[in-house]
């Protein structure tokens, strides 16, 4: 039997919505009234019919926690979305399980999450954003100063009045000033960045990586190199913190760029398991000195180098890329050898980490 509830509402409205479900027979045995008018007040209401409704990049995990509960583990709040008529609601189920007598109940009270969702989708858009400009001062800017005080360098070797020479040096000053300053920004905008709470959401690896080459494409030193990438699957669902996972990809491909030769390779690699996700990062560049290696994750490591092309280093990329895929209870390791290149391997959960 349903519950009947006492004023109607429409969907932006709903509360609480309570629902009993009988683990034995997949049959809902009580349901709110207003969730029901939502999924169109269907004849007969059970799992099977319910589980067409939710969106089939949600449907893995909420058949996971199905499964899980199933088992007796308590597995918190699970969001995923429901789609009807086209329209689309996020929802917050709370799922108990229940003995009565010889049925299993599953007891959950959900709430519609849209606004909330929306809200934090809508922050984490303007947070790439931030990103995405970050980026461009780090390259954009950075690497034409690079440049400029180059052919500063050039010129103080031709033969030049001391008045000339002392020119061109204040604009070698003033321009190694500048990029010290830009590097200090982008440094401590991500250090503040990681120290924010998680942002989790849905998303599909594959489509997030290759967007972020052919993004990164535009840019000299990378079309400098031979990049590819390669999947076990053409879509691999993964609840990540967006803005965060671009940090590591970020760091990832700036450190490889540093010490990868022009004409060098650099590679992504995506594999697919049952309950998490293999991500190989790898270059044929200069690789990492063995007695370095253990220090490469610390934060100001010692281990820091000048880039090939005398690109400076705060010491916090790695560290930052470490302490990210921590808080995603993944697992980052490291395998380098000099004059062969380096492998990232990370390691991480298919699944939200529960909080």
């Amino acid at each position: 039997m349903y519950k009947i509830s006492d004023q109607p509402q429409g969907i932006t409205e709903i509360g609480n919505i309570n629902l009993v479900l009988n683990l034995k027979t997949k049959q809902i045995i009580e349901i709110d009234e207003r969730l029901l008018r939502f999924l169109g007040n269907p004849q007969t209401l059970d799992f099977a019919t319910f589980q067409p409704l939710i969106h089939e990049q949600d449907l893995d995990i909420v058949l996971l926690a199905y499964q899980r509960l199933q088992k007796g583990e308590i597995i918190g709040t699970v969001k995923f979305r429901i789609l009807v008529a086209s329209e689309v609601a996020w929802i917050g189920l709370t799922p108990f399980l229940y003995q009565k007598g010889e049925d299993s109940l599953l007891l959950a009270n959900a709430i519609m999450i849209t606004a909330e969702v929306e809200n934090l989708q809508t922050a984490l858009k303007f947070a790439n954003k931030k990103n995405s400009i970050l980026q461009m001062i780090s390259h954009d800017l950075r690497g034409p100063l690079g440049i400029a005080n180059s052919i500063i360098s050039v010129l103080n070797k031709d033969d030049l009045s001391p008045e000339s020479l002392q020119k061109t040096q204040a604009i070698s000053d003033i321009i190694a000033q500048t990029i010290k300053l830009i590097e200090d920004l982008t440094a401590k905008e991500f250090l503040e960045t990681v120290d924010a709470p998680l942002v989790m959401q849905r998303l599909d690896l594959v489509k997030k990586v290759s967007e972020y080459i052919e993004q990164c494409k535009r840019f000299e030193e990378v079309n400098e190199r031979t990049f590819t990438l390669t999947s076990s699957v053409e879509q691999m669902m993964i609840s990540l913190d967006e803005g965060k996972f671009m940090q590591v990809m970020n760091n990832l491909l700036t450190n490889a760029l540093k010490f990868t030769r022009t004409d060098g390779n650099i590679s992504i690699s995506l594999e697919e398991r049952d309950d998490e996700v293999i991500m190989v990062f790898k270059d044929d560049g200069i690789g990492i000195p063995g007695q370095m290696l253990p220090y490469i994750f610390d934060r100001y490591t010692i281990a820091k180098r000048t880039g090939l092309h005398g690109e400076s280093t705060t010491g916090l990329g790695l560290f930052i890329v470490k302490e990210i895929v921590s808080w995603h209870n993944g697992e980052i390791a490291c395998e380098s050898q000099e004059g062969v290149g380096t492998t990232f391997t990370i390691k991480l959960a298919k699944y939200a980490p529960d909080h």
